[in-house]
């Protein structure tokens, strides 16, 4: 029984500390992820403290992983444990069998559980931890585990800390550097029209324009019903609008040379560092004739009154927040695209000071 209880240990150590570290390296997916609980909850008064619980969590789990592994402290740890997956597994039971939040967000954007799949793990975690029990009571000494453990817990920290205010440095999500987030080999869009015979009410479809439209005694017989499109290409992360509603993804994400994206999810939210660094790379890409774009989620009133009081005259696109908040975690962030290609991602405190940074 000793040596199922030490790999039920070790396993619950690997999968704490996995888990932090998924939470730790997007800390502010993170705290995305909480506002999404908190609003289910009608808790969205506690917004404001969302990115504190995203650290006590991540330092809560990786510290829970760390003296698991060393087994330091293991009853104090045996009954932190427990006491997390008691309250995680009424949680989760709750979502799966009401849904108020499609994904828990366990493992960040690294490992995606539905609610059921995700409360059954946690059932799985519980059985380990009632086998983990039985080496409890085994004495250990701790002095330097425990040295070595809060030296990793603090540098843990500090890496979070570092992904915070910059950039996640392993990005889980589609619009990482390297990939593809838009085909512009468009395929075009079919369009099937449907008839019914007026005598008999049989009805066929058609791939337009692939019907006898130029025979009159079949247009005397049949009458048009109803029509449908069909888009063979895969939908685009992102949808992006011009101020006037239109449509404008395909002729953004498309564009066949470089361009870049200032993505902001709230213009009323940035500071004045922050719209000084917007305009200094404005003026930085225009000196290599490199087209700018800025996306947000403000109305076009805010937008209005946006480049108006800080004289900004380019292209404004609009699109949701939180799709957005996905593909670059700053606020602002910037994106350089290439024939549909993410070819760099940076944060607000790391926007390029040089047009060499636009060529890496």
């Amino acid at each position: 029984m000793q040596v199922f209880s030490k790999v039920s240990r070790i396993f619950l150590a690997i999968l704490f500390l996995f888990s932090g570290f998924v939470k730790g390296v997007d800390p502010l997916g993170t705290a995305y992820k909480i506002e999404d609980y908190l609003l289910a909850y009608q808790l969205d008064f506690l917004f404001s403290l969302s990115l504190f619980f995203a650290f006590a969590l991540i330092a809560f789990e990786l510290s829970l992983g760390i003296f698991l592994l060393f087994n330091l402290l293991p009853k104090y740890t045996w009954r932190a444990s427990a006491l997390l997956m008691v309250f995680f597994t009424f949680v989760t039971l709750y979502d799966a069998l009401y849904n108020p939040v499609p994904d828990c967000g366990c493992f960040g954007d690294a490992l995606i559980l539905t609610n059921w799949e995700t409360f059954y793990k946690n059932l799985v975690i519980d059985g380990f931890l009632v086998i983990a029990l039985f080496e409890v009571r085994k004495p250990i000494k701790i002095k330097t585990h425990l040295l070595w453990a809060l030296l990793i817990y603090f540098a843990f920290v500090a890496f979070s800390y570092y992904n915070l205010k910059h950039l996640p440095l392993v990005d889980f999500r589609s619009w990482k550097k390297g990939n593809q987030i838009f085909n512009p080999d468009q395929k075009p869009i079919d369009i099937y029209l449907s008839y019914k015979n007026i005598h008999t009410g049989e009805t066929q479809e058609f791939l337009s324009p692939n019907y006898p439209y130029q025979d009159t005694a079949w247009l005397a017989e049949w009458e048009f019903q109803d029509s449908r499109e069909f888009n063979p290409n895969p939908p685009a992360s992102i949808m992006l609008f011009d101020l006037d509603s239109e449509e404008v993804t395909n002729e953004v994400l498309g564009f066949p040379d470089k361009s870049l994206l200032i993505v902001s999810y709230s213009l009323n939210q940035l500071s004045n560092n922050q719209i000084l660094a917007i305009k200094n790379t404005i003026q930085l890409a225009e000196s290599e004739s490199i087209p700018v774009y800025l996306i947000t989620a403000s109305i076009a009133n805010q937008i209005n009154v946006f480049t108006k009081n800080n004289s900004i005259d380019i292209p404004f696109f609009m699109a949701d927040d939180i799709d957005l908040k996905t593909i670059v975690r700053s606020n602002p962030g910037l994106i350089l695209l290439e024939n549909g290609y993410v070819r760099n991602k940076w944060s607000v405190v790391d926007f390029p000071t040089q047009a060499a940074q636009f060529s890496d």
